[in-house]
């Protein structure tokens, strides 16, 4: 077997976790009334809302996304903790592999046009980082040469869903208002206690006043779980932010010269994958989805990726 490949396979299989927020709303009846709330419609059959969700999308160690078909429309529904700008990036892949297993290629050479479903991608944030209560995100702001030539854009629509903000959809979807309730009380235990115990606390004062009662009284082990992993990633991501972003462009800047910009990039990009691969290995992450991963966040080819974890690899054991 191949170096790398001998590498990408050390890794078992496994079973990932669900977000909170993805429990919350996996089921059609549920994700139709955050549907209707964001989009103020009053469809009532959950039947008609077909669930597309791709099994193999994995974000951090979780699946935290949902989507779905339901009155012409592609939904992509989506949750983050952490403030990510390369979310339109991340949803124009996302869509390609949904389109692509709607349409078969001979269809795509008919003389005849081809109906596609309108697209829409919404990510409900609950970071500590201040957004205002909608924003949007656009791929052509990350073009390097402009939008004026441009032949593609995604736009994302990010919803904070912090508690006191977006009090009208909030108003229309009570389940998505509780939630926004319940983190917003983990995040005040964890002034004073460590995750595990924060997240026990707001679990029992939630479900003595009412909130989410029957969902965390029957999914306490999972609740707790997720939330654990999440903020296990917060750090990570926010690891990455300084080592990456801010270390490698100042250390570059300061220099002032291209090459010592280029060598402080260069060398935060490094320390970056170093502790993406680190910490991806460590919550049991297959090889292979942490290669696929990689070439997406930080924009390498598939080679650069597989030399990059054979390297860590090699030098972790």
């Amino acid at each position: 077997m191949h170096t790398n490949e001998a590498v990408l396979a050390r890794k078992p299989q496994k079973a990932y976790k669900d977000r909170m927020f993805r429990m919350l709303f996996s089921e059609r009846k549920d994700l139709l009334e955050l549907y209707n709330a964001l989009c103020q419609k009053d469809y009532t059959d959950p039947d008609a809302l077909e669930i597309t969700t791709l099994d193999d999308v994995i974000y951090m160690g979780m699946k935290n996304d949902v989507s779905f078909l339901l009155d012409g429309r592609m939904g992509l529904f989506e949750h983050q903790s952490t403030f990510n700008p390369n979310m339109p990036l991340r949803g124009l892949f996302y869509f390609s592999d949904l389109y692509k297993r709607f349409f078969h290629d001979r269809l795509i050479y008919s003389t005849r046009l081809l109906k596609i479903l309108t697209p829409v991608y919404v990510v409900f944030y609950n970071g500590e980082q201040q957004l205002p209560d909608v924003s949007v995100l656009k791929l052509s702001d990350a073009l390097m040469q402009g939008a004026d030539m441009a032949c593609l854009e995604v736009r994302v629509r990010i919803l904070n869903i912090n508690e006191g903000h977006n009090a009208e959809l909030m108003g229309r979807c009570r389940k998505l208002e509780e939630y926004a309730i319940f983190i917003g009380c983990v995040r005040e235990f964890l002034k004073s206690t460590e995750p595990a115990e924060a997240i026990r606390k707001a679990m029992e004062l939630c479900i003595e006043k009412g909130i989410l009662a029957v969902f965390l009284s029957q999914r306490r082990a999972e609740v707790m779980n997720a939330l654990l992993t999440e903020y296990d990633e917060e750090k990570v991501m926010k690891s990455l932010s300084k080592e990456f972003y801010e270390d490698g462009y100042e250390d570059g800047r300061e220099a002032g010269l291209a090459e010592g910009l280029a060598e402080g990039l260069a060398e935060g990009l490094a320390e970056g994958i170093h502790a993406f691969v680190s910490y991806n290995l460590e919550v049991g992450k297959p090889g292979e989805q942490i290669v696929s991963e990689m070439i997406k966040i930080f924009s390498l080819s598939k080679a650069q990726a597989e030399k990059n974890f054979a390297e860590f690899t090699e030098s972790f054991c």
